[in-house]
């Protein structure tokens, strides 16, 4: 059997949802490290439960079945969102914290509290979990916008990848000239006693 007129709402929403997973599918999987397989996995049984639906006659089981397509579309949606959300984080926190840890990137990148404010924004949504939200739509949107937000923080960081390479070079630099300035003074105390004791 094929679906009935009177599903016509709930397959046209669950359309519109597949549709925004596969977009954004698109979106994260060209970020080569992104792992986006579990909102792979959610897109194929939101098809298995539709094919359900629409080789089944009994009324309760194609709700049931459409009702499950629509839930798994939606988690499709913010796991995809989620691992660009987590792979952008890891990639800014590696860059501060790992790469650059002794750079102060405000005094190098203008408008560095947009990168500080878009992580924030970031881990606060991951915190909070897509059935915990009243208005799901504007989650999603508000979940996907985070993610535009990383990738431009991402790429501000990245286009200041030299200057914080030169800050480290300088940093290193004075740390010699002070290391240097101590073995000298060092080596003058040592020479002036050998010197008195003669």
């Amino acid at each position: 059997m094929i679906i009935g007129s009177e599903y016509e709402d709930d397959v046209r929403e669950l359309r519109e949802l597949y549709n925004t997973a596969e977009a954004d599918l698109k979106n994260v999987g060209r970020e080569q490290d992104a792992l986006i397989v579990t909102g792979v996995n959610q897109c194929r049984y939101v098809g298995q439960h539709l094919l359900r639906a629409l080789v089944n006659t009994d009324e309760t089981s194609i709700r049931s079945n459409l009702d499950a397509a629509k839930k798994h579309a939606q988690r499709a949606i913010y796991d995809i969102n989620d691992s660009a959300i987590q792979f952008y984080i890891r990639r800014i926190d590696d860059l501060r914290n790992k790469h650059f840890p002794t750079v102060d990137f405000a005094s190098i990148v203008p408008d560095y509290s947009s990168v500080v404010t878009a992580l924030a924004e970031a881990r606060r949504l991951v915190e909070m979990t897509s059935n915990a939200v009243e208005y799901r739509e504007k989650y999603y949107n508000d979940v996907r916008d985070a993610v535009a937000s990383l990738r431009q923080a991402h790429d501000i960081l990245l286009e200041h990848k030299t200057d914080f390479t030169r800050a480290v070079e300088r940093q290193n630099h004075k740390k010699m000239l002070a290391w240097i300035g101590v073995a000298a003074t060092s080596l003058a105390a040592f020479g002036s006693l050998v010197i008195a004791f003669r």
